[in-house]
């Protein structure tokens, strides 16, 4: 069952790629099945399986259509090249999507009209932060982490890491903005943009939310051009089960 999407309420679909079954191999279009076909690792094609099912599940039935009528469009709008943001190619349901997936955890965050990001990372052993830091974080950043307790540094790590993320997959700007040119509130203090200093400055408004994707895993959600947002988080095993009937 997938709740209605209300106005100024985000969903956040869990699943697992564990759970990858080849009856979603049906929900696959012929560029995802390229995209998957390109990938030599069996953890990889398993995340990308599961996230494309997933995206096609949820936006059909917000969009009111079979999910094999649903046509993406990924182009990047700096080479034009088809490695972008996804998008629905039919503009006029007002759906915007965001996908993430690491370790076995799949997200998919899903609004009408604003802009979302979203990105989830496992948090995995011998993570080595002295040596991301500097590519990832600002001066302050790194001074506030740098107080952290040893055991919670590789928390603190990933949430500057998930917030920064999420909010340039809203924006759009991706790699094409270096990350550490970002700056966002720590974490032990309510998620936030603190500055901004990229080609292009977003909305004024951003709404950054943590997200709870499970032990071993951190993951925040960033919205465009809103002050605040409902978030719903639903686990998506049921969803996906379903559509292997």
């Amino acid at each position: 069952m997938v709740p209605a999407l209300e106005d100024g309420t985000c969903q956040v679909w869990w699943a697992w790629s564990a759970h990858v079954q080849p009856t979603l191999d049906r929900l696959l279009d012929e560029a995802d099945r390229e995209r998957r076909w390109r990938l030599i690792q069996k953890e990889d094609r398993d995340r990308l399986t599961v996230a494309a099912a997933l995206a096609r599940v949820v936006l059909a039935r917000h969009a009111d259509r079979p999910p094999d009528r649903l046509r993406f469009d990924r182009t990047c709008h700096r080479c034009g090249t088809q490695h972008g943001r996804p998008r629905l190619a039919d503009d006029s349901t007002g759906l915007r999507f965001s996908i993430s997936h690491s370790g076995q955890r799949v997200a998919l965050a899903v609004m009408r009209t604003a802009p979302v990001g979203v990105d989830v990372e496992e948090v995995v052993p011998g993570l080595e932060i002295d040596a991301l830091a500097p590519q990832v974080l600002s001066a302050a950043e790194r001074a506030n982490l740098a107080r952290s307790h040893l055991a919670a540094r590789q928390v603190g790590f990933l949430t500057y890491w998930t917030r920064k993320e999420a909010l340039l997959k809203a924006t759009g700007d991706g790699l094409g903005v270096p990350i550490d040119r970002v700056e966002v509130s720590g974490p032990d203090a309510p998620p936030a943009l603190l500055r901004w200093s990229g080609p292009s400055m977003p909305l004024c408004r951003v709404a950054l939310r943590g997200l709870h994707p499970g032990s071993r895993y951190v993951a925040s959600l960033a919205v465009l051009g809103v002050s605040t947002i409902r978030v719903h988080e639903l686990e998506a095993d049921g969803l996906l089960a379903a559509s292997h009937r």
